[in-house]
């Protein structure tokens, strides 16, 4: 088997929530093979997961956002976001070009509609 992961794993057996929304109901799951990229976790098979999730493990006190990577029955493989984006600074440079074009949109539809109000009122 290819070994894909970046950072070495550990062995755990800790109990964790996801939690979706706070309207929803949290999942209890198991987490196992911990990493700094992410993590191994049992869920309920009939649990159903988006894409993007947050994972918090009471006996640390931890909360980290997370992503499926895979799914095989009630085992989820999950990377955390923070590392994925870490890991992948192109990402961030689209990310941010992306806000800054988005800011300037807002910028111009503001300054454009006050210029649009102000011709209206004599």
């Amino acid at each position: 088997m290819i070994e894909r992961r970046q950072t070495a794993r550990r062995r755990v057996c800790l109990g964790g929530r996801v939690r979706i929304a706070a309207f929803l109901p949290e999942i209890d799951c198991v987490v196992r093979d911990v990493s700094l990229g992410g993590a191994r976790i049992g869920v309920p098979v009939e649990a159903t997961l988006p894409d993007c999730f947050d994972l918090f493990i009471p006996c640390r006190n931890e909360t980290r956002r997370a992503f499926v990577a895979w799914r095989a029955g009630a085992m989820v493989g999950i990377g955390f976001a923070e590392t994925r984006a870490a890991s992948e600074p192109e990402a961030l440079v689209r990310r941010l070009a992306d806000s800054e074009a988005k800011v300037a949109r807002l910028r111009a539809a503001l300054l454009g509609g006050n210029d649009r109000g102000l011709a209206g009122v004599h």
